[in-house]
């Protein structure tokens, strides 16, 4: 069960790749260029959180997980139209399934390296792969990698990155019936090195 929860999270992390609601000098009225986000920049916290509802042949079934950095070491690097990671960190990771709450352990994830490319059309960015790329137990999951689309803001003074993805998704498998909703919350602060 345990290896089965850490899967789930770091499937979770890996598409949701943002953190921290902490407030921060951001002028909301412009939008970011490219040039602001070039060099490196370190990771120094995310959260996520997904909200999962499943409905099976009249049952309802609920979970929430709540992901966790609790140990940084990874660097986002920025070049024009192209990005590349390295490092690694350690989360932690809670779950509440059908009123039942499973706390995590601190889970190491260490030598990812990962590249892909990037544009930018105001406080959005569009990557076309992902930022975390991993495997886990022998697993490879950069099959799961993509497009993925992000809001993002520099601060004024040019040294926080802060990415934020909140999406909803809705999916029914044909053959099972089984229909699942996820609301999926999540942030991630950066600072230039």
């Amino acid at each position: 069960m345990k290896k089965l929860t850490i899967l789930l999270c770091l499937f979770t992390l890996f598409f949701a790749f943002t953190c921290e609601n902490e407030p921060l000098d951001f002028d909301s009225e412009s939008t970011q260029t490219e040039t602001e986000l070039l060099g490196d920049w370190d990771l120094v916290e995310f959260d996520v959180s997904v909200s999962s509802t499943t409905n099976f042949q009249g049952q309802e079934f609920t979970s929430d997980v709540q992901i966790l950095s609790i140990d940084e070491n990874y660097t986002l690097s920025f070049t024009a139209g192209n990005y590349s990671t390295s490092g690694g960190y350690t989360l932690t990771a809670d779950v509440i399934t059908n009123g039942v709450e499973v706390s995590g352990e601190p889970y190491s994830i260490e030598n990812i390296t990962g590249s892909g490319s990037y544009s930018v059309n105001g406080n959005e960015m569009i990557v076309d792969g992902s930022f975390f790329e991993f495997t886990f137990d022998g697993i490879d999951l950069s099959q799961f990698q993509g497009e993925q689309t992000t809001d993002f803001q520099v601060s004024v003074d040019g040294q926080t990155l802060t990415f934020f993805q909140n999406e909803t998704t809705n999916e029914t498998d044909a053959t099972t019936g089984i229909t699942t909703t996820n609301v999926i919350v999540s942030s991630s602060v950066w600072t230039r090195q």
